[in-house]
C-alpha cells in the first residue's frame, strides 16, 4: 500500500476566501500541495475531525504569499482528513492539488 493518498482538486472560486471542504480520503500526518498564483495575501489551512464539522485554523499554516504560483510544498498535518483552503479575497478562482501522505 502506498504511503501517498490520491490527488485532489480544491478550488476557492473567484471573489472568494476559502474552498470548499476536501476529503483527503482518510487521517493523514502530512500533505503536499501544488500552489497556484493566488492574488493577494497569505493561504491559510482550517482543519476539521469530521465532514461539515467545525474548521478551526491549522497551526501556523503560512503556505506562501501571493505571487506568480507553480509552487509546490508539503506540510504537517497532524492526523487530520477533512480541510480547507483559505486565502484573501482572490482576483479569479485558484485551483489547488493536494494530497495526504503518512510518515
Amino acid at each position: 500500500m502506498s504511503i501517498f493518498g490520491q490527488w485532489k482538486t480544491v478550488t476557492i472560486a473567484n471573489g472568494g476566501t476559502t474552498s470548499a471542504e476536501c476529503d483527503l480520503g482518510r487521517p493523514y500526518e502530512n500533505i503536499q500541495s501544488i500552489i497556484p498564483t493566488i492574488t493577494v495575501g497569505t493561504l491559510n489551512m482550517t482543519v476539521s475531525e469530521a465532514t461539515g464539522g467545525t474548521f478551526v485554523r491549522l497551526g501556523a499554516t503560512d503556505m506562501v504569499a501571493s505571487g506568480t504560483g507553480n509552487y509546490a510544498d508539503t506540510f504537517e498535518l497532524g492526523g487530520y482528513q477533512f480541510i480547507k483552503l483559505v486565502a484573501a479575497t482572490q482576483g479569479a478562482a485558484r485551483t489547488f492539488r493536494v494530497r495526504g501522505y503518512r510518515s
